[in-house]
């Protein structure tokens, strides 16, 4: 039966990709920051691969990718309110460094999109206006990061039980086993 869970799993996220409103486009991925208070924030999923390894876009000044050079760790957080259906994933972050992968990426990105990654400022930088914004040409600082699944735990808020399944990765293999919710 987990195993059905665990398939049930992978189905949502890899749907996600590709249907802009699956409840699992956007996610909330928790670092820590330097004096390892928790930070959140939501992010888009935008690529996942056979091996479950995640990858999301963000500006390479973001605090994201400061606190992933510190600490590695992450959380990931997907939540179905419909179906009451929570997934919470363990990962290790990796900061993409092949320019190479970078820049296939990069020429996949559509061209409204790429402005997010083209501000003059750093993001978190105060401004007095949202109007004040200004666009580098030519210039991006676009960064990928890759999320290496450790450890998934499923949750569906359902009757007469909920139901709570854990799975660890051992090897290439991901072993699940239930656990009171």
């Amino acid at each position: 039966m987990t195993d059905i869970i665990f398939s049930s799993i992978v189905v949502d996220l890899k749907t996600a990709i590709t249907n802009n409103k699956h409840s699992f486009r956007y996610f909330t991925l928790a670092t820590s920051d330097f004096n390892n208070t928790p930070r959140l924030r939501t992010v888009v999923l935008r690529d996942i691969d056979d091996n479950l390894n995640m990858i999301i876009y963000t500006d390479e000044r973001s605090k994201k990718i400061a606190n992933i050079q510190a600490n590695d760790r992450v959380s990931l957080l997907f939540y179905d309110q419909n179906r009451l259906l929570q997934i919470t994933i363990k990962a290790k972050a990796e900061i993409i460094s092949n320019q190479t992968t970078l820049d296939t990426i990069w020429n996949q990105i559509p061209s409204k999109s790429k402005k997010d990654y083209t501000t003059e400022l750093s993001p978190g930088v105060e401004i007095k206006n949202p109007d004040e914004i200004n666009y580098l040409e030519g210039k991006h600082f676009f960064a990928a990061i890759k999320l290496i699944p450790v450890r998934m735990e499923y949750l569906r808020l359902t009757r007469p039980n909920h139901i709570k399944v854990v799975f660890k990765k051992e090897n290439a293999n991901w072993k699940g086993h239930y656990v009171t919710p």
